[in-house]
C-alpha cells in the first residue's frame, strides 16, 4: 500500500489523542499544535498508537464481511445498495478494480502500517522500552498487524506492501504468520496469556489458508475448545466503533441483509440449529409499544436484482437484545441499535480450531479423526427451543410486496418440500456421519459455514477450496441463484472469489504495471 505520508499524518494525530488523554485530568484541553515526530517515541504515546492500529484494522474487517458474504451467501443482499448495502454487480461477483471492499483495502493496510511503524519505534533505543521482547504494546501491535494481513490474504486477490510490486495473494501468509509468532512470544513473556493463545489460534488459521495443514493442526491443538478472543469495538455510536454487520447493515434504518435464500434459511427450519437462527416479521404483527413502524421488517426498498422486496429473515446472531425463548424475537423485528453495536466479532475461538484440525485430518486422509473433531463442534451447538412448524411462533406468510408478488413469478420457493422442525424440546445438535473422504469434506465445508456464519471468512474459504480443487460439495444455496445468473450473464459459481487490486493503488504505485489485472471479467 503506497500511503506512507498519509498514514504518518494520521499516526501523529492518533498518538496526540493518546497523549492528550493522559494530560486531561482537569477536563480542559488546549491544542498544543503540531507534535514532533520524536514525541511518538515516548512510552506515554505507545498505547494510543496501538489503539489507532486496532481501530483501523477493525474498520477494514467490516465491508469485506458484507460484500464477500453476499457473494457466497453467508447473507442475501436485501434492500439498500449504498453505504450499508450491496450493489447488484457486487452481489453477482462482477468485480473489477473499482471495488476495494468499500474501503477495507485501505483501512486494513493503514492498520497494518501503523502497527508495524509502532513496532519499529518500540525497538528503537530512543523510546526507553527496556525490553521489547516482553513489552505488552508490542504484543498487541504484532497481533493486530497479523489480523490485518490475514484478512487481506483471505479477501484480496493480490499482495502489495508499502508501494512494492504486486504478487500472488498467498504471499501475505508468511507475513501474517511471522506477526502471530512474535505476538505469541512477546505476550507469553509479558504475562498476557489470552493474547498469547489468540496469536497461536490466528496463526493456525493463516497456516491452514496457506496450505500448511500439519502446522495448522499443531497450532490449533493448543487452543482450548472453550477459548474465544474477539474484536474490541467500543460500541460508541458517536465514533462509529462497531462490527459493521449488526451495528449498521442489520439496523432498523437499513435492513440490508437477510437469511432468505441462504443455506441458513433452510437449515434452521429443518434442524433448529441456533447458530444460524433467524426471525421473520411480515408486517402483520402488532408494533411494540413506544416503537415506530420501522421496527417491523419490510421497510427496506425493493432489491434491484430481484425486482421485488426480499423477505427480511433477520439473523439472530446479530440481533440485540436476544430474548428468552417464547418472546417475540422470531416474529417482530425490534432490535436495539445501541446494544447491537456492542456485539463483538470472533477473531479466534476453540470451535474454529476444532474445525481446523478436522480439515487437516481430512487432508491427511484420516476420516474418522476428522469427523470426531467436526462432531465435537456440532454436538456443542444448541437447538433453538421452539416449534418452528407453528405459525404462531414463526409465521412465514409473505408480505404483499415480497416473493408471492407478480413482479417475481420466477423467484424460487426456498421453503418448498421442507418439513419444519419442532425444536421445543431443545437439546444439542446431533452428530453427522460420513463414509467417504468426499462426504467428510462436504460435512466439513458446511460445518464451517454454520459455525462461522457472518464472520467474514466464507469468501476466503470458497477461494482456497476452489483453487485447490478440494473434494466435497457445497450447499446448493451457496451459489448464485438461476434467476440472477440469467439476468446478469454470470455462472452460478462466482467468477471472482477475491477483491481485485484497487485502481487507486495501481494509480499511486509506480511498481505496478498500468495494465495489471487480477480479476475475471
Amino acid at each position: 500500500m503506497d500511503q506512507t505520508r498519509t498514514i504518518s499524518r494520521g499516526l501523529t494525530a492518533i498518538a496526540l489523542v493518546g497523549v492528550m488523554a493522559l494530560a486531561a485530568c482537569d477536563f480542559e484541553v488546549t491544542n498544543p499544535g503540531p507534535v514532533q515526530d520524536g514525541n511518538l517515541n515516548d512510552v506515554g504515546a505507545h498505547e494510543g498508537i496501538v489503539n489507532g492500529a486496532i481501530r483501523a484494522v477493525q474498520s477494514g474487517v467490516g465491508a469485506y464481511g458484507l460484500l464477500g458474504g453476499a457473494i457466497t451467501h453467508d447473507i442475501m443482499a436485501s434492500g439498500h445498495t449504498g453505504s450499508a448495502g450491496v450493489r447488484p454487480e457486487e452481489e453477482v461477483a462482477k468485480l473489477d478494480d473499482t471495488y476495494d471492499g468499500r474501503g477495507s483495502w485501505g483501512a486494513l493496510h493503514r492498520g497494518r502500517w501503523i502497527a508495524q511503524e509502532a513496532l519499529r519505534r518500540f525497538n528503537n533505543a530512543e523510546t526507553g522500552v527496556a525490553d521489547p521482547s516482553k513489552y505488552a504494546p508490542a504484543a498487541h501491535a504484532n497481533f493486530w498487524a497479523g489480523i490485518a494481513i490475514r484478512t487481506l490474504m483471505e479477501n484480496a486477490c493480490s499482495t502489495v506492501i508499502d508501494g512494492g510490486a504486486a504478487s500472488k495473494k498467498l504471499d501475505y501468509a508468511p507475513l501474517a504468520i511471522a506477526h502471530f509468532t512474535a505476538a505469541n512470544s512477546i505476550a507469553s513473556a509479558a504475562g498476557l496469556s489470552d493474547l498469547a493463545t489468540a496469536a497461536i489460534g490466528a496463526r493456525a488459521a493463516a497456516k491452514l489458508y496457506s496450505g500448511d495443514h500439519a502446522g495448522a493442526k499443531t497450532d490449533a491443538a493448543t487452543v482450548a475448545f472453550g477459548f474465544k478472543y474477539t474484536t474490541k469495538y467500543s460500541g460508541d455510536t458517536g465514533s462509529g466503533e462497531y462490527w459493521y454487520l449488526p451495528g449498521h447493515v442489520a439496523s432498523l434504518g437499513f435492513q440490508s441483509m437477510s437469511a432468505w435464500g441462504t443455506p441458513a434459511h433452510t437449515h434452521f427450519l429443518k434442524t433448529g440449529d441456533s447458530r444460524v437462527a433467524w426471525g421473520y416479521d411480515n408486517g402483520s404483527r402488532q408494533v411494540p409499544s413506544g416503537k415506530s413502524a420501522a421496527v417491523r421488517g419490510q421497510t427496506h426498498p425493493p432489491r434491484p436484482t430481484w425486482t421485488l422486496m426480499i423477505p427480511m429473515f433477520y439473523h439472530l446472531k446479530v440481533f440485540a437484545p436476544r430474548t428468552a425463548v417464547g418472546g417475540d424475537e422470531l416474529r417482530i423485528f425490534a432490535p436495539v441499535q445501541g446494544n447491537q453495536r456492542k456485539i463483538q466479532l470472533d477473531l479466534v475461538d476453540g470451535h474454529e480450531m476444532a474445525l481446523v484440525m478436522a480439515e487437516a485430518e481430512l487432508k491427511a486422509g484420516n476420516l474418522s479423526a476428522a469427523m470426531t473433531h467436526l462432531n465435537t463442534v456440532r454436538q456443542a451447538a444448541d437447538i433453538y427451543a421452539a416449534d418452528l412448524s407453528n405459525a404462531a411462533v414463526l409465521d412465514l406468510t409473505m408480505h404483499a410486496a415480497e416473493g408471492n408478488d407478480d413482479a417475481c413469478a420466477s423467484c424460487p420457493d426456498y421453503d418448498s418440500g421442507i418439513t419444519r422442525f419442532d425444536g421445543s424440546a431443545g437439546g444439542k445438535m446431533p452428530a453427522v456421519s460420513a463414509s467417504t473422504l468426499t462426504e467428510g469434506w462436504t460435512a466439513l465445508k458446511f460445518e464451517r459455514y454454520l459455525e462461522m456464519n457472518l464472520e467474514g471468512r466464507r469468501f476466503g474459504d470458497r477461494w482456497r477450496w476452489r483453487e485447490n480443487s478440494t473434494p466435497g460439495t457445497l450447499d446448493a444455496l451457496e451459489y448464485i441463484p438461476s434467476a440472477l445468473t440469467t439476468r446478469y450473464s454470470v455462472p452460478a459459481d462466482p467468477l471472482n472469489l477475491c477483491f481485485p487490486l484497487p485502481k487507486g493503488e495501481n494509480d499511486a504505485n509506480p511498481n505496478i504495471p498500468e495494465g495489471y489485472k487480477d480479476w475475471i471479467g
